[in-house]
């Protein structure tokens, strides 16, 4: 008892809690080496803010309550933000101008509480003991039966892939372009014949498919298409959640089409935003909240970047970093190009699956069709994505990065199999987001150097996409399924 009162075991405690805590409530989404690093960064920053307090306050007890209560309000900022968004009588709080002073004022007034009050102190020392032990224990329980809880499988259909009648291995690149509009929508709804792209393709000797998307959202969209499957898991179409998206982003993880590329010799390239199989993805992404930032996105410093970075991104208050930040997307699509175009000095022997994932027309809208990038409030203004000529122009600019590709892989390897596909249409044809067709509309071209494009109907959907291609490419025999579309619509956030 008396170690409780005189050691401040609370500070550690804390960062025990955050992590046990985060993990439960992400539990399955997160990996024990990203646990580890997470939570060994936050305990050195949080020793060595410790042992700074420590320096001025000459008593460890007293710079541990305040090194506790400022770390708890920089770790738990975001749930306390959101908590106090959803209380009506709070409402005077609601807005970062107000509440990060408040938060100010409080470290403030508690070191000018706590500075003289030793009996306090220690009485607040084995409270903060004995409640973080508690709160520990009782999320390390919760944890213990989440692990013995059995998981539904994502995908229970059975597809049987014959590995033993393949006969032939050709490269394969999977060129996704997310959110690409199909020929129909941006003829109908932007007047715009992209005649010039597929005249390009079909010099090329690519085969347009008459897919549709099965969902508007990307997460959906891929986690369907790389497993052959519609989602089964529950969910609410209306109301997606993050852990809905977690659960997809895992489910693309274990993309069963990737499986069965393996099984049968290929080795993979993962140019794409997501981490699949053993592959991480190359480049982080704004998009994609996943494993360390599941725990960290709501940390004081990541809360508000995300939040209201974007007011210092372009004018007097620019800072140079936060705009680095905001162009990760821009980025990507350059890394990925790259990647893709280089020259190979000496070419595998070993087949090769290559996906890459390209934000692109995807806002954020970087350029223009000439290529220029546009003026930066533009950029990152929401409403440039309900702007048809600026989206339109993004489309085109978009058009010479697909002919580049294609020129140079249809070039340097002329057996490969390339595929120039969207994951769903454009969705912004107004701000309410309606569900009409033409967000299920895309694009799906196909390059098979055999030329052996096997029957195929006229309308079908993106989730048997992969199935076609086993079938005419790799002598498989998988059913087809049904096709359909099912709007979803992201759960409605607190204002």
């Amino acid at each position: 008892m008396k170690q409780l009162k005189t050691i401040p075991w609370f500070l550690l405690l804390l960062v025990v809690f955050f992590i046990l805590h985060g993990t439960v409530e992400n539990f399955g989404f997160i990996y024990p080496i990203e646990l580890l690093k997470i939570g060994a960064t936050i305990l050195i920053c949080v020793t060595l803010f410790y042992v700074v307090i420590k320096l001025l306050t000459k008593n460890s007890v007293h710079a541990a309550l305040i090194c506790f209560f400022i770390n708890s309000w920089i770790l738990f900022f975001g749930a306390i933000f959101e908590w106090v968004k959803s209380i009506h009588i709070l409402s005077w709080l609601h807005g970062y101008t107000i509440f990060i002073p408040f938060m100010l004022c409080t470290f403030i007034l508690f070191i000018l509480f706590i500075r003289k009050k030793i009996t306090l102190q220690y009485k607040l020392c084995l409270y903060l003991n004995v409640l973080l032990l508690i709160y520990c224990l009782y999320d390390a329980g919760a944890l213990i039966l989440k692990s013995v809880q059995s998981t539904p499988s994502a995908f229970s259909g059975n597809i049987n892939f014959d590995t033993a009648v393949v006969k032939t291995k050709p490269n394969v690149y999977l060129l996704l372009f997310d959110e690409y509009p199909g020929y129909k929508s941006l003829q109908d709804s932007f007047g715009f014949a992209n005649d010039d792209l597929y005249q390009f393709l079909e010099k090329k000797e690519f085969k347009f498919l008459p897919t549709y998307s099965n969902y508007n959202m990307t997460f959906y969209s891929m986690a369907s298409m790389l497993n052959m499957e519609y989602i089964n898991m529950p969910y609410n179409a209306l109301q997606n959640t993050m852990d809905d998206d977690q659960m997809r982003i895992k489910e693309i993880k274990n993309a069963r089409v990737i499986q069965y590329f393996k099984s049968i010799g290929y080795s993979f390239i993962n140019y794409s935003i997501f981490n699949i199989l053993d592959q991480p993805s190359y480049k982080s992404n704004s998009f994609v909240i996943s494993q360390a930032q599941l725990l960290t996105h709501k940390i004081f410093f990541n809360k508000v970047l995300a939040d209201v970075g974007w007011n210092f991104i372009d004018g007097k208050y620019a800072i140079p970093y936060i705009k680095y930040i905001y162009m990760q997307e821009d980025r990507n699509n350059k890394f990925f190009e790259k990647k893709l175009t280089e020259s190979d000095n000496q070419k595998s022997s070993i087949p090769q699956f290559t996906y890459a994932h390209f934000n692109m027309p995807h806002p954020l809208v970087f350029y223009d069709s000439a290529g220029n990038y546009l003026p930066t409030a533009q950029i990152f203004d929401p409403q440039t994505y309900y702007n048809k000529p600026i989206i339109l122009s993004y489309i085109k600019y978009t058009n010479t990065k697909i002919k580049k590709l294609v020129e140079v892989i249809c070039k340097k390897d002329t057996s490969a199999i390339v595929i120039v596909m969207s994951d769903h249409g454009y969705r912004g044809y107004n701000i309410n987001n309606s569900p009409v067709a033409l967000v299920f509309d895309n694009i799906c071209a196909v390059r098979f150097p055999d030329k052996n494009y096997i029957a195929f109907k006229d309308e079908w959907s993106n989730v048997n996409f992969f199935r076609y291609l086993f079938n005419s490419q790799f002598h498989q025999n998988i059913p087809y399924l049904k096709d359909s579309s099912i709007f979803l619509k992201d759960i409605p956030l607190a204002n």
